[in-house]
């Protein structure tokens, strides 16, 4: 499953042009079989954005970035695992509820979108985490900086959903879902939730 250069730029700045172009954006990613499997593949992708998470995640529990960044095996499988079941979470629990919308186009087209949204949304959750990390904001600021990021992933989520399951297809729920979903596994963690 090659991951090309051409393909991940094209599939990245599709998924961040559903804010904007709606369902539209659609036509950038690829929406085959084979980009199914190859969007769960780009998950790798979040890696570096787990990295600063997981420096900001050390600085919260009093653990020094100088020296061995993963010296702390627990903390990072809880980064490492929490990140990802937050992108994969919601499709599964789509699958769960209705096992029927799993044979549609539109499920596909939804978990396409949501994958290459997800590597993006790490991405931008990574901003705030690297700023508190590196010491430039204290935690109340990177508490309102994380909730600022956090208003953009939720809209990126939203304009997802509504792509792939039209007006009326139950967008505003997916990303109540979405929310709950993140909540229930930084708490599952024990993570601050960058």
């Amino acid at each position: 499953m090659w991951l090309a250069t051409d393909d991940v730029t094209r599939s990245l700045r599709g998924s961040w042009r559903l804010m904007t172009q709606g369902a539209e954006a659609l036509k950038e990613l690829d929406l085959s079989s084979k980009g199914f499997w190859r969007s769960f593949a780009a998950l790798i992708l979040t890696l570096p954005a787990m990295v600063t998470i997981l420096a900001a995640e050390r600085v919260i529990d009093g653990l020094p970035n100088a020296g061995n960044l993963f010296d702390s095996p627990w903390l990072v499988a809880s980064v490492i695992g929490a990140e990802s079941l937050a992108v994969i979470l919601v499709p599964v629990l789509l699958i769960g509820l209705a096992p029927n919308l799993v044979q549609t186009p539109r499920f596909t087209s939804f978990v396409i979108a949501w994958n290459w949204a997800g590597i993006v949304s790490v991405s931008l959750m990574a901003v705030p985490a690297t700023i508190f990390a590196i010491g430039w904001a204290p935690p109340t600021l990177a508490i309102v900086q994380t909730l600022g990021f956090a208003a953009i992933v939720l809209r990126l989520r939203y304009c997802v959903a509504k792509a792939a399951f039209g007006p009326g297809g139950g967008a505003g729920v997916i990303v109540l879902a979405s929310v709950i979903a993140d909540y229930s596994i930084v708490r599952l963690f024990g993570l601050a939730g960058f």
